[in-house]
């Protein structure tokens, strides 16, 4: 006699539903009803009856989600799928999940989640001495740091396949990629002949497939390398892997790969002399990729480069506008749903603490319930930080800016005799002063000299793409840091952007944050300048007193610096103390450190390195 429980037939139809639906979605490319399939997935994760076919099926339709250009929505299906694997200790379903949770969370602009899924994956990984596992970790952690425009620690990621891979068969098919990412990095990086090195190296490892992804990647790598060539001035060879990315497009028949392929044929014109032809070409596909919302970033980028190439700086200007709009858009609401993800995630606490407040009655417990609602407000701002944070680490090697400017600010908030409220909000918000910079193109953010008067301008934009992100909302603390991300370069004598304020008009919390972020800027290195010493920049915010700075609020400042160096033996920890805290900092630091040991194990003679090293 069967003497095992019987199942709920409710719960036993849920798997047999979703393993139907799921299945034919992945296999197929495409669902009649996307939203069934989200539903099913989510579902699966309050069930016991098969966990795991349960995780498979979720994890499948995550990456249905990603293929399908949904990132966002697998992404709370891959975080429910990573919590029910660690639930029922499955460790080859957790480190599934969490790739899946970072690949979605990187696909979305969320590079912090990214990195400390990452950074979990690769500590499971290393713990079961998997070298295969842990390719794969860097693989995609490269990929997460390219989009965030961290080129020369995507490399260092990449580097990590290719070593691992020598000892690795299973690797072997992931070098090829690798070798075409670094050809990308060293593109953006404008170090073209170790580009050429390392793209050549991905054609030679590369293996055609008769599949439409197959082709997909070839056609992007020899876009890749036409790019490479074009910048090396070598036209006619650029020509060549233009035409070859035409016919894997052609033998794909996706339209990211048509629209790939044209972006190649069209830079290959331009620079070969027919700017007409090419010009025409990419306008033609600007329109087909707004269309079908599929690689416009791409084709505003070349639209820009062509126009530069033939002398048309206005007309540049206007692409590359339509560039920082769709960055900023798309930014927006990327970071909004994050916001929403984690606000979800607080809901039952939110209630909780509302209820628990509705019954304070005494003075101490309406302090206890003031403190506890400000926890909330800013475990509300938390995932906004952290774009921030990845908009700093752009240009701050530590990603520790922003949480010296929160915590300078907010003392000086409390020397001009602001309450405690406004103090915790100004320490919250001045950490997004410059959180639009994630919209500004990297060959001007990372720029090694000075601006030209163009590229000042589309730099100045990053206030209002700033104000953009953090606008409408009703929580005050994201107003204030709307306020703070659009009127911090405001000046006290009205000369300064985005709206020429000048004097009281500027808000206060605005003129607070101008003092410690420019304080912070001059004290600490950057691509384009040295750090200056702490007297330097001292003299230099006096000298801009009443001209830049609100006089009886740079008065206060100063002597609020000088206790603090006579009172903190290291001001840098002092004001960085937040940023210890931080789970994507603290993840970063993890891979950084694990990357120094890789690198520091390999073989120095290796001479795939070597060349790309020298």
């Amino acid at each position: 006699m069967d003497s095992s429980p019987k199942l709920p037939a409710e719960s036993v139809a849920l798997l047999d539903q979703a393993r139907e639906e799921i299945s034919h979605a992945l296999r197929s490319g495409s669902a009649s009803d996307p939203r069934l399939v989200e539903a099913l997935a989510s579902r699966l994760a309050s069930i016991r009856v098969d966990i795991p076919e349960q995780l498979r099926l979720m994890l499948d339709a995550v990456r249905f989600f990603y293929l399908s250009g949904h990132a966002f929505t697998g992404l709370p299906i891959a975080q429910q799928a990573r919590s029910l694997a660690s639930e029922s200790a499955n460790q080859a379903a957790t480190f599934d999940s969490l790739l899946l949770v970072g690949v979605c969370a990187a696909d979305t602009g969320g590079l912090p989640t990214a990195m400390e899924a990452y950074a979990d994956a690769l500590r499971l990984a290393q713990a079961a001495g998997d070298p295969f596992r842990e390719g794969r970790v860097w693989q995609n952690l490269g990929v997460a740091l390219m989009y965030a425009g961290l080129y020369s620690e995507a490399i260092n990621c990449f580097e990590c396949v290719i070593a691992k891979a020598e000892h690795e068969p299973r690797l072997a098919a992931a070098t090829g990629r690798a070798y075409a990412n670094i050809a990308l990095c060293r593109l953006n990086l404008d170090e073209i002949r170790y580009g050429l090195v390392a793209i050549e190296k991905a054609v030679e490892l590369s293996v055609d497939a008769d599949t439409a992804e197959s082709s997909l990647n070839r056609v992007i790598l020899e876009n890749n390398f036409t790019r490479l060539l074009l910048e090396a001035n070598n036209f006619e060879a650029a020509k060549e892997h233009a035409k070859l990315a035409r016919l894997y497009a052609n033998k794909s028949k996706l339209p990211r790969a048509d629209i790939s392929a044209a972006v190649a044929e069209g830079l290959a014109e331009v620079f070969s002399g027919q700017l007409d032809v090419g010009i025409t070409r990419l306008t033609k596909m600007l329109d087909r990729a707004k269309a079908l919302k599929n690689n416009t970033r791409e084709v505003l980028m070349a639209l820009v480069k062509s126009f530069e190439f033939a002398g048309k700086p206005d007309l540049a200007l206007i692409y590359l506008r339509q560039l920082l709009e769709q960055q900023s858009a798309t930014q927006k609401q990327n970071v909004l749903q994050h916001v929403k993800l984690d606000l979800e995630k607080l809901h039952p606490a939110i209630e909780d603490e509302t209820n628990a407040i509705r019954r304070l009655t005494t003075r101490q417990e309406v302090l206890e319930g003031r403190i506890a609602k400000q926890a909330l407000f800013k475990a509300q701002v938390e995932s906004m930080e952290r774009m921030a944070v990845v908009a700093e680490l752009r240009d701050d090697s530590t990603g520790a800016h922003s949480y010296r400017v929160g915590r300078l600010a907010s003392l000086l908030a409390k020397e001009a005799g602001c309450d405690e409220e406004t103090i915790f909000m100004i320490d919250i918000a001045a950490r997004l002063h410059d959180i639009g910079k994630v919209g500004i193109p990297d060959g001007i953010l990372l720029k090694p000299a000075k601006l030209n008067a163009a590229e000042r301008e589309v730099m100045k934009t990053h206030t209002t793409i700033g104000a953009e992100v953090l606008a409408n909302s009703n929580i005050a603390h994201m107003q204030t840091a709307e306020e703070i991300a659009r009127h911090h370069h405001e000046w006290w004598d009205g000369t300064g952007y985005p709206h020429g304020l000048a004097g009281a008009d500027i808000p206060l919390a605005a003129r607070i944050t101008a003092l410690a972020d420019v304080f912070d800027a001059l004290a600490h290195s950057r691509p384009y300048k040295h750090a200056w010493s702490l007297d330097s920049t001292l003299t230099e915010i006096m000298a801009l007193r009443a001209r830049q700075f609100d006089p009886e609020l740079t008065d206060k400042f100063l002597g609020l610096v000088a206790r603090l160096r006579r009172e903190q033996p290291d001001l840098d920890a002092y004001l960085g103390e937040a940023a210890l805290a931080s789970p994507f900092l603290q993840a970063r630091d993890k891979i950084k450190k694990t990357l120094q040991r890789a690198d520091d194990m390999s073989e120095q003679g290796s001479e795939s390195r070597l060349d790309l090293q020298r």
